[in-house]
């Protein structure tokens, strides 16, 4: 495995843990000024980190409780393809998702690909 996968994985790792418990930090620490987000099975894509952050804040809003938790990872140069099981309400609905982040030269996703269920409307 090279020098950047490993970053990448511990990278991936970080935000799993700020996605869990600081969403506003996962936005600033983990996604790139320019990233794009793409809700792969809702064909919306957002641009820019204050996109993201309204879409977490109107995700937050129908949830606070909400969790994740990566099942599998695979890291292959400056991607990583991640399957995550998502608790929401309490841990008592699960979503499986997976997520292809590519990362840049910094450490940061410039790119992210959502592919999962909304089990409770929560990205209406």
């Amino acid at each position: 495995m090279s020098t950047i996968e490993e970053r990448n994985l511990e990278r991936v790792r970080h935000w799993e843990r700020t996605w869990n418990e600081d969403v506003m930090r996962m936005v600033d620490e983990c996604y790139a000024q320019n990233c794009e987000v793409v809700d792969m099975f809702r064909q919306r894509t957002f641009r820019g980190r204050e996109a993201l952050r309204e879409i977490e804040k109107q995700m937050m809003a129908a949830d606070a409780t909400r969790h994740m938790k990566i099942t599998k990872v695979i890291a292959s140069g400056d991607t990583v393809v991640v399957e995550v099981d998502a608790l929401w309400q309490n841990g008592t609905v699960l979503a499986k998702g997976c997520v292809v982040l590519t990362y840049d030269a910094d450490g940061m996703i410039v790119s992210g690909h959502s592919y999962g269920g909304d089990p409770i409307g929560a990205a209406t």
